[in-house]
């Protein structure tokens, strides 16, 4: 399984941030799934029990500039994660004013969601 995103415009970083945050909000996990042309964000809940449920579909040309992923098997092209959007959410707004930022699966002690910033650099000229 692999999986690397980048995103370089600003409005996208943005744009994908509040959908993050929103989602947050609404839960302490979440599954993200990933698939070669979309993100789906799944909030099973118990309907039945007065829960919330929710299914966030994103396409990922609406806000990746470079997206590259490799599922479990060549014929199941998709990754399933159960993800703590609150974290991720922080991290995001905290980058938000980068030049760009990418998201990948890394394995440390598990599969884990890593947020990596570009930073603009500021130089000072002098006269």
């Amino acid at each position: 399984m692999k999986f690397r995103g980048k995103i370089t415009d600003i409005a996208c970083l943005n744009h994908f941030t509040r959908v993050v945050t929103t989602i947050s909000k609404l839960t302490k996990t979440c599954v993200l799934r990933l698939t070669p042309d979309h993100l789906f964000f799944i909030l099973p809940g118990k309907v039945t029990n007065g829960g919330v449920g929710m299914w966030c579909q994103l396409l990922q040309a609406n806000f990746f500039q470079e997206y590259q992923m490799e599922g479990v098997t060549s014929e199941v092209q998709e990754i399933c994660l159960e993800v703590s959007p609150e974290p991720w959410s922080r991290a995001l707004k905290t980058v938000q004013s980068a030049k760009s930022v990418k998201l990948k699966l890394t394995r440390k002690h598990c599969a884990c969601l890593t947020v990596a910033a570009e930073l603009v650099s500021r130089t000072l000229v002098q006269f």
